[in-house]
């Protein structure tokens, strides 16, 4: 009679191990941007490109440390692939040489309200007033919103208003004189506003936005056929132009970039990673929706993501020069 075989040990995972699981989750994300597929499911990991390539980057470098130069390499490759997408759009991006100091200088700030925040309304007004913007424009405007802040907003006197109920009303603010209109941008329920601002050194285009948002089914097809629709939304205005809201779309969603390569618009952010959104998550997790692109001879001086005041987004200010 035989003796029994003794049971197996479990095997242990090592620290290593572990630790290239973890970091693997990154890799959908860090090559999305390159997929060709508009499916949503490569359209949203795109989202974060910038996030899985820094996963990615800690994994190669504990794998390095641990010796093991296949993994290493292997998620090399993962953070080449984000860095093909992201890199080109940083250092091209920007609003180009610097003005002279006497240029006329104008400020811009987007904000989206968050319907169902009217409750937000004071720290809103606070938030306005403390940048004290030029050109204010706001998304997601319900009727509750603007019976809140119109009367605190009377040092815009021109403005163009749509408030609507659901999540499509929009609304501009000016110091300086405007000619304005609501436009549809790919679709009826969600418009745009286009403007011509009168500033003392010449006329300039604006265009306010706030697409449908990307999800599941048709939902990413919407977002980026509004986005499809700025290029003939903006020829006739002045070739100095900015075109700023809430995209619902990162520089490395292939809608965008398609934006940016069709029209010759900036990114006015520069070099900067200037996460919005989602305001209930840390600051490494959040993503850049919320744009400020120029166009033209305009020039960024600065570009800051404001303080949060109750919206699930963070306003977007810029600071921009007009050369004569």
């Amino acid at each position: 009679m035989t003796e029994a075989a003794a049971p197996k040990k479990p095997r242990r995972l090592r620290p290593t191990t572990v630790a290239a699981q973890l970091c693997a989750v990154g890799f959908p994300s860090a090559i999305a941007g390159l997929l060709p597929s508009r499916h949503w499911l490569v359209d949203l990991p795109a989202s974060f490109v910038v996030h899985g390539g820094a996963t990615l980057l800690v994994g190669a470098l504990v794998m390095l440390l641990a010796r093991r130069w296949w993994l290493a390499g292997l998620f090399g490759t993962g953070i080449a692939a984000a860095a093909t997408v992201v890199l080109p759009g940083q250092f091209f991006a920007g609003g180009g040489p610097s003005a002279p100091p006497n240029a006329t200088a104008i400020e811009v700030l987007t904000m989206n309200l968050a319907r169902g925040g009217e409750h937000n309304a004071d720290r809103a007004i606070r938030q306005i007033e403390r940048t004290a913007a030029d050109i204010v424009f706001l998304s997601e405007l319900t009727p509750a919103w603007l019976r809140r802040l119109d009367r605190h907003l009377d040092r815009y006197p021109f403005r163009e208003v749509h408030a609507d109920r659901g999540y499509f009303g929009v609304g501009l603010f000016s110091r300086l004189p405007i000619a304005a209109e609501r436009i549809p941008l790919g679709f009826d329920f969600a418009p745009a506003i286009r403007a011509r601002v009168h500033t003392p050194a010449g006329d300039i285009g604006l265009l306010g936005i706030h697409p449908p948002r990307p999800g599941r089914g048709k939902r990413c097809a919407q977002r980026d056929r509004a986005l499809a629709a700025i290029p003939g939304a903006i020829t006739d205005l002045p070739s100095r132009r900015i075109v700023f809201g809430d995209f619902n779309a990162t520089p490395w969603n292939r809608a965008f970039r398609a934006l940016l390569a069709e029209t010759g618009l900036r990114h006015a952010n520069g070099l900067g990673f200037a996460p919005t959104w989602p305001m209930s998550l840390p600051w490494p997790f959040r993503v850049p929706i919320d744009h400020v692109l120029v166009g033209g001879r305009i020039r960024v001086r600065e570009t800051a993501v404001e303080r949060s005041f109750g919206s699930d987004h963070a306003p977007l200010r810029a600071r921009l020069a007009l050369p004569d």
